[in-house]
């Protein structure tokens, strides 16, 4: 019985299996139907819910949800509602109302044809009076000057005595004037006087240049206040000790109270009343309506629950705002929803009519399609929330990883691919950002970053950087987009501290939701990436790396049972690898493929040529049969697919072992057989039983491993390794398979043929050249003999000459 991890591994075989395997191109067309008619449910659902409606409820007197009954069952809103609380704006117009300044109206004529004249009159008394005897001073200057009655006798004297009568007139009469301008005096009171002092008033001035004031509510006062008010009384002592600051103290207050008697006297000022209340109307007109939302999903009322006016209200504004859906709306988003898909659908075929050919790849796409659509979904409930406001600072866009899915796309497939999805996504995201032209170049920035960066993706920190080039071109997008939209990127009231408002300003945390936005899109590619590795057998850079180490089971399985196959492979590989890299294709994908493509030899290897050192053995068939001969080869192509689809190698991988024979014959059994078989067993002999199963390349990286395989088989007969003798042995080659028609469906060109052409013959001269002869170990041993031999002839010789001459 199988253990628990065998299973697991069985199923997810199946499951691969059942989503990589070639389906009829029917099939497929007809689930990308239904993909693209979910695709557009969802997407025209999840923009089209503002626009649904809800059933009417009973309100009248006798309903089930009259005013201060239980609620039957719970309500709950079907959809954002934006109304106008009136409450809210009614308050607010009050506000307005109360806060309006009001008018009044001051005359000056007052002031210089009565308060003016009566001052320099009584000044003129006072400067020219001479009491008639010691002591009657007081009262016979208040026969003189009537005016200054209500001063007391100790007053009158102290002024009396005062050296410098004439300066005296001209300070009363300063200090008059001051008040009188800077102030309004009533008669009596105003009417809602307790809002005056936070209103303020407009005072229009007869007489002068200025014909409009603003005063401050507390500068607006009945004549009374002048004395009794303590508030006024300290802003006229203020006011009299800054400006008449030459003036004796002691004098001081009672030139004050001389002064304010004239302005008491004769109040200038008077209460408008009509332009008053219209101005107030006007600022309660002007006043804009203050709006409240109710969310979709809101709980209205629960079942049994009393009905309150306040519920009564809000069943109220649910049954005039979301009675019935706006099918038209609805209808205009299922439109532009499918021009949407009909443009991409002309693009991708004009592009690439074969990219979506296979189940896998459209349940990758639109996967990922619903992916976004659901986060977007999610994202909108938070960003469009009445209370969080995130709208004044942000943009949807930032909310939503749309850089993630053309990140996915332009890495398992292509940039031209992603772009197309990257484009539909981006009005996707426009029209549920309730059409922000910021919220769409976000999205449409991202997908290009994304789209073009994919594909340059070789080491897991390469997500690091994707995730800063996405980021870093959202922060241009979202700062262009402030100045366009004139938000403000500081905070509104400074704290005072730089870098208190610096974490509180709209622009720092703008930009630190850009980062989390482009970090979030290239980590959340990382973490799907495996599992679609995995799930759909893709075989993404990552996947083929770890493919082509050595170590695979199946490549040493190759190695142990078929070394000259493993060895024959890796000289393959080579051949076709640089004529990818030459022609600017996967050859990471094509050194996969070439690693797999004979693993089907491993059960029979003894019976294939390059292996015959390993006869006799006794899976080696009897080659005599030819009929036989053809079938074992034959079946070395379908084990090769079974063994790896066991190991659940990519479908991409598996398509170079089939693909690399095509459909051509095996000529040496085919040749052998209609020369050796009797003409009763050639009756019934046919040419397809010698023909490998196909089907023939279907891709140029395919087509390339078919030529080199034959190659590198070839080139071991050849007597004489020069580029002449490779150029030809390739020509005669790629004749053979363009005379069996089996370059047709790879798109290989003529030019595509000659740069291969000069790939192979460049690797070929560079692993056959010839090598030196290296001497054999007894040959160098007699040559070390000799040279001792004639090394001690030699020394005899010297020994000899040296014992003659001494004699």
């Amino acid at each position: 019985m199988p253990s628990p991890g065998e299973q697991v591994e069985s199923a997810m075989a199946w499951i691969t299996d059942t989503l990589t395997r070639v389906r009829p191109i029917l099939f497929v067309r007809r689930l990308q139907v239904v993909l693209v008619v979910i695709t557009l449910l969802m997407v025209t659902w999840m923009l089209a819910i503002p626009f649904f409606g809800q059933d009417k409820m009973d309100l009248s007197p006798d309903g089930l949800y009259s005013e201060g009954k239980t609620a039957p069952e719970k309500i709950v809103s079907g959809k954002d509602i934006v109304y106008e609380d009136e409450d809210k704006t009614k308050a607010k117009k009050l506000t307005a109302y109360q806060s309006a300044p009001f008018v009044f109206d001051r005359d000056y004529v007052a002031l210089q044809d009565f308060i003016n004249k009566t001052i320099q009159e009584d000044m003129e008394n006072f400067r020219s009076f001479k009491p008639s005897a010691e002591g009657k001073a007081y009262p016979e200057l208040l026969s003189v000057i009537p005016r200054w009655k209500n001063r007391s006798k100790e007053e009158i004297e102290l002024l009396y005595k005062t050296p410098g009568k004439g300066k005296l007139k001209d300070l009363v009469q300063q200090y008059s004037n001051l008040v009188f301008s800077s102030f309004c005096i009533l008669r009596d009171s105003p009417p809602d006087s307790a809002t005056l002092k936070s209103s303020g008033a407009r005072v229009k001035n007869q007489g002068i240049k200025e014909q409009i004031s603003s005063l401050e509510g507390a500068y607006i006062i009945p004549r009374s206040h002048l004395y009794r008010d303590p508030d006024t009384v300290n802003i006229l002592n203020r006011m009299a000790q800054e400006k008449l600051s030459r003036m004796d103290p002691a004098v001081l207050p009672v030139v004050q109270k001389i002064s304010l008697s004239y302005i008491y006297s004769n109040p200038s000022c008077s209460y408008n009343e009509e332009e008053t209340l219209s101005l107030k109307k006007s600022a309660a007109d002007r006043a804009e309506p203050i709006n409240s939302r109710i969310l979709a999903g809101e709980v209205i009322v629960k079942s049994g629950e009393i009905i309150t006016p306040e519920i009564f209200k809000k069943l109220q504004i649910v049954n005039t705002y979301a009675t019935r859906a706006n099918i038209a709306s609805i209808v205009s988003i299922l439109l532009i929803q499918t021009v949407f898909v009909v443009i991409i659908y002309i693009f991708l075929k004009k592009y690439n009519p074969k990219r979506l050919n296979d189940v896998s790849s459209n349940v990758i796409v639109f996967s990922l399609i619903w992916f976004l659509v659901l986060s977007c979904t999610i994202a909108s409930r938070i960003f469009f929330n009445f209370e969080t406001k995130y709208d004044s600072i942000f943009y949807f866009s930032l909310f939503v990883p749309v850089g993630m899915v053309c990140l996915i796309v332009s890495f398992i497939y292509d940039e031209q691919l992603s772009i197309a999805i990257g484009f539909y996504l981006s009005f996707f995201v426009f029209m549920a950002s309730h059409y922000n032209p910021t919220s769409f170049m976000l999205g449409f920035v991202s997908c290009i970053v994304s789209a073009s960066y994919g594909r340059n993706l070789k080491k897991r920190i390469d997500f690091i950087k994707a995730g800063l080039y996405i980021a870093g071109v959202q922060i241009i997008i979202a700062s262009s987009g402030y100045l366009f939209d004139s938000r403000n990127y500081w905070v509104a009231i400074p704290s005072g501290s730089w870098l208190k408002d610096l974490i509180e300003s709209n622009f720092f945390k703008l930009y630190v939701l850009c980062l989390i936005n482009g970090f979030a899109c290239s980590t959340a590619a990382q973490f799907l990436l495996p599992i679609y590795e995995y799930l759909f057998n893709v075989p993404t850079r990552f996947k083929l790396m770890e493919l082509a180490d050595t170590g695979h089971p199946l490549l040493q399985d190759l190695l142990t049972k078929a070394p000259s196959t493993y060895t024959h492979t890796f000289l393959v590989a080579a051949l076709s690898e640089r004529a990818c890299q030459n022609l600017g294709l996967d050859w990471l994908l094509t050194r996969v493929g070439v690693y797999f493509h004979d693993i089907g030899k491993i059960p029979n290897a003894g019976f294939f040529v390059e292996n015959q050192h390993l006869i006799p053995k006794k899976e080696n068939i009897d080659k005599n049969n030819p009929a036989m001969a053809a079938k074992i080869v034959i079946d070395h192509v379908l084990d090769g697919i079974e063994m790896a689809k066991k190991a659940r190698l990519p479908r991409e991988v598996i398509d170079f072992i089939p693909e690399h024979h095509g459909t051509s014959t095996m000529a040496f059994f085919y040749h052998k057989a209609l020369s050796e078989l009797s003409p009763t067993q050639k009756k019934k002999l046919k040419k397809q039983d010698f023909q490998y199963p196909g089907p023939k390349p279907q891709r140029k990286e395919t087509a390339i491993v078919m030529i080199a395989d034959s190659l590198e088989a070839a080139s071991r007969s050849l007597d004489e390794i020069t580029p002449e003798s490779l150029d030809n042995l390739i020509t005669k080659i790629i004749g053979i398979k363009l005379s069996e028609n089996q370059l047709d469906e790879c798109g290989l060109t003529l030019g595509d043929l000659e740069v291969i052409k000069a790939s192979f013959t460049e690797v070929l001269l560079s692993s056959l050249h010839s090598r030196p002869k290296y001497p054999s170990m007894e040959a160098t041993k007699e040559l070390e003999k000799k040279n001792a031999l004639s090394s001690a002839n030699g020394h005899k010789q010297t020994k000899t000459s040296s014992t003659g001459k001494g004699h």
